[in-house]
């Protein structure tokens, strides 16, 4: 997980603040996460940053190289309290996986709202 994002839930922690905050998150972010052994990965439709936070996704299978296992995509409602248990992963644009952007377009961050 990037230094910088590790160092903001711990800020946020030690001041009290709700650590499901999830405003990091866009409309359009790539996510990907496990559930039931099976892999799924989407991009987010609509994120809702309230006293019960969640995301609104549309969302396909993968298979372990990450392919599509099918064409079907399905919508799906993940609140931020699911995000550690589904092992969510964030893409996170521009940085790469020791908190550099050389020769990298981005890397898969652990999400633990």
């Amino acid at each position: 997980m990037g230094v910088t994002f590790c160092y903001t839930m711990y800020i946020m922690k030690k001041q009290g603040e709700n650590v499901n905050n999830i405003n990091y998150l866009t409309e359009y972010d790539s996510i990907r996460y496990k559930q039931s052994g099976k892999f799924y990965e989407g991009v987010i439709t609509k994120v809702v940053n309230n006293d019960f936070p969640f995301i609104e996704g549309k969302f396909y299978e993968i298979d372990s190289i990450g392919q599509r296992v099918d064409d079907m995509r399905f919508n799906a409602i993940i609140y931020a309290q699911s995000f550690k248990g589904l092992n969510m992963e964030w893409w996170f644009y521009g940085q790469g996986c020791d908190n550099s952007a050389i020769g990298c377009s981005g890397s898969w961050e652990t999400l633990v709202a």
